[in-house]
């Protein structure tokens, strides 16, 4: 595979908090140092929405999951 030069996901307008029903909607930009060959692109998507008792604590007390859904963006079939 080739070495990563450059990863970004860059979400339209800068947002980071989505509602139910919204639609994301951004960029994927990957760069490689050499070709690469690719069976398929594939996108995975989490959201979970956390909560803490303590401000600015990043440790959850309770954390629930709204989100686990893959997009396949590239698939050229079966080898």
């Amino acid at each position: 595979m080739g070495k990563l030069q450059e990863f970004d996901i860059t979400f339209a307008n800068n947002k980071v908090v989505y509602g139910p029903g919204e639609s994301i909607i951004g960029t994927v930009k990957i760069r490689t140092a050499n070709s690469l060959h690719y069976k398929a692109i594939k996108v995975n998507c989490q959201g979970s929405c956390g909560i803490s008792n303590k401000m600015n604590d990043s440790s959850w007390c309770l954390e629930e999951q709204y989100l686990n859904s893959m997009l396949s963006v590239a698939d050229k079939g079966p080898g």
